[in-house]
């Protein structure tokens, strides 16, 4: 039983290192458990990025996360949907292509919260809560933003 346990980590730690091969990073990139990225050759992640377990980033369209970003366990950040009128109208999917999503300098992504596509937040030091789904842009520095949608209701300095 160990030396199976051992074949599976081994092979989970090598199916991250192929996955990450393909995301242009800076440097000090930390992951902490098993994270999901689709089309990892979309993403831009710059220094000092934390990812934890259970983190899932779809980059059907560009995903750009800046410095110094902590993502927590569970949050998703999902770059594309689908085209429901051309899945109605032709009953073929297909995603949404649009500018991507960005995350801006000193951005700290809350547990389970979920980056919808389109998003930019360049404000910095901005805090998503936990549970939080962000449906549009935020702008403002130093502040919480909760709740479903994600709504500014802290700010700081």
């Amino acid at each position: 039983m160990k030396i199976v346990k051992l074949i599976k980590i081994i092979n989970a730690k090598i199916y991250q290192y192929i996955k990450l091969s393909k995301i242009k990073h800076g440097k000090n990139i930390n992951i902490f458990g098993k994270i999901d990225i689709i089309d990892p050759q979309n993403l831009t992640l710059n220094n000092n990025i934390t990812l934890n377990h259970g983190c899932y980033i779809n980059c059907i369209n560009p995903v750009i996360i800046g410095n110094d970003v902590n993502i927590s366990a569970g949050a998703k950040i999902i770059s594309s949907g689908i085209d429901y009128e051309k899945w109605f109208l032709v009953q073929k999917k297909s995603h949404v292509f649009n500018d991507g999503i960005y995350i801006g300098d000193h951005v700290w992504i809350g547990v389970n919260a979920v980056i919808l596509p389109g998003v930019k937040i360049t404000g910095k030091y901005v805090t998503i809560a936990a549970g939080a789904v962000v449906t549009h842009d935020i702008t403002t520095d130093y502040c919480i933003a909760m709740g479903i949608p994600a709504r500014v209701t802290k700010k700081g300095r």
